[in-house]
């Protein structure tokens, strides 16, 4: 396709869950958190986040469209044949070549949670039995385990120009040269959009068992990259979005063309939402259907 990026903003509202633990001691497992003016809330690292994706591709992909990494992480290198080399970028030892390295042509950013930790975190705990051979009988230890109830916010960027390329340096100039055909490229992005409408390799998830797809999202296919889109959703007051901020970023987006997804019962100021996107003429679908009208403009 001729358009530079497909970018993505949304929210992802959880049940009790652990996403992503932090480094507790030996008997808990707590949550990663960051700080603001003193308050902590929870995040999903970039890297858990990219995981995330990167195996919902694998469930979607055949065993021969991608490699697996080897005792040192080191993966084949070979983007003409490997989806997750292609799309995840690498740094790897090709034989005859030397050290490589590839950028990924998709970002992801942590997931940010939005509410306090102190109202909505609890402690729990979970035993583990071993067999005692020796003893004869089972014992065990008890973990305790930081979950929280909350609203992630997270971002994805698809470079379009780098699907299936390589970046070459010809005639003293920075060039993009195809290693796959357009029909594999096409079918790489749409997979890519496919698996993230089906995440679910979470971390912890045996006794959790959360959903992390989009409540809220914003989708554009873009003429140009950038990361504006990642400045449009931002919480104020509790769970109402800033209206204000939102229609600002639409405003800076306007030749862009923007799908949005929304599931009722998110947040408080719905209706304020609806009326800002419908001033940007964005028909506001269910998150799926949304990720839906991007595949269906990928060619």
């Amino acid at each position: 396709m001729n358009k530079k990026a497909i970018s993505a903003i949304w929210l992802s509202e959880t049940g009790l869950t652990n996403l992503n633990s932090g480094v507790g001691g030996s008997n808990l497992v707590d949550l990663k958190k960051y700080k603001i003016e003193g308050v902590d809330y929870p995040y999903v690292s970039g890297q858990a986040m990219r995981y995330y994706l990167k195996e919902s591709i694998r469930r979607l992909a055949s065993p021969q469209e991608y490699c697996v990494a080897n005792e040192k992480g080191e993966t084949c290198g070979d983007i003409t044949n490997c989806i997750l080399c292609d799309l995840f970028g690498f740094m790897t030892t090709l034989k005859d070549q030397g050290a490589q390295i590839r950028v990924s042509p998709i970002k992801m950013s942590p997931a940010m949670g939005l509410l306090p930790l102190n109202d909505n975190m609890t402690v729990d705990f979970l035993t583990r039995r071993k067999p005692q051979e020796s003893a004869g009988e089972l014992k065990g230890d008890i973990v305790n385990v930081e979950l929280a109830v909350n609203i992630y916010k997270a971002g994805l960027s698809i470079d379009l120009a780098k699907v299936g390329g390589e970046e070459i340096i010809e005639n003293k100039k920075m060039q993009i040269k195809d290693r796959v055909s357009s029909d594999v490229k096409t079918a790489r992005i749409k997979t890519a959009l496919e698996a993230f409408k089906n995440l679910s390799d979470y971390s912890k998830q045996a006794r959790l068992l959360t959903d992390f797809t989009p409540n809220l999202i914003l989708i554009a296919i873009q003429d140009k990259y950038n990361h504006v889109l990642q400045k449009a959703l931002e919480l104020k007051d509790g769970k109402n979005l800033n209206v204000e901020r939102l229609d600002q970023v639409l405003r800076s987006l306007k030749g862009d063309k923007i799908y949005a997804g929304l599931l009722s019962g998110t947040l408080g100021n719905e209706e304020d939402i609806k009326q800002i996107l419908t001033k940007h003429g964005i028909e506001l679908k269910t998150p799926i259907e949304a990720i839906d009208m991007v595949i269906a403009e990928v060619d």
